[in-house]
């Protein structure tokens, strides 16, 4: 593994912390302001502080359809040029009725500007 691999390992695993506990400030950190997110139904670009403010009804949503915090179990990585790399992940969120987990996948365009990696595009590549 290299040092630019443990970088991105390093930011995805703070990353779903994050999103699994809803640490909005650590969010705040991963996201570009604004950001494009995209999925089946399109793509817009979203002010971060609208996405941070609609993580708790998502995580409700969730919770609704039975489905706890979703963990991290795939990361793909692939650096386009000095300054970009495209991720893609697979995650699996727990059902609470015990049956099998529930399987995500995103992909994420990150913008490295030698300090910090943050994402630009996050793209879902199917809804719960």
């Amino acid at each position: 593994m290299t040092a630019a691999d443990f970088r991105v390992r390093e930011f995805f695993e703070i990353f779903a912390e994050a999103s699994g506990e809803l640490q909005l400030d650590l969010l705040d950190y991963c996201f570009a302001d604004p950001f494009l997110s995209a999925g089946p139904g399109g793509t817009q670009a979203v002010p971060k502080d609208v996405f941070l403010a609609a993580l708790p009804r998502r995580a409700r949503a969730f919770a609704d359809a039975g489905v706890g915090p979703a963990a991290l179990t795939s990361l793909d990585e692939t650096r386009l040029d000095e300054h970009y790399l495209m991720v893609r992940t697979g995650w699996d969120a727990p059902r609470w009725d015990g049956g099998a987990p529930v399987h995500l996948e995103s992909s994420f365009l990150l913008h490295d500007d030698g300090d910090r990696l943050r994402i630009v595009l996050y793209l879902n590549h199917q809804g719960l």
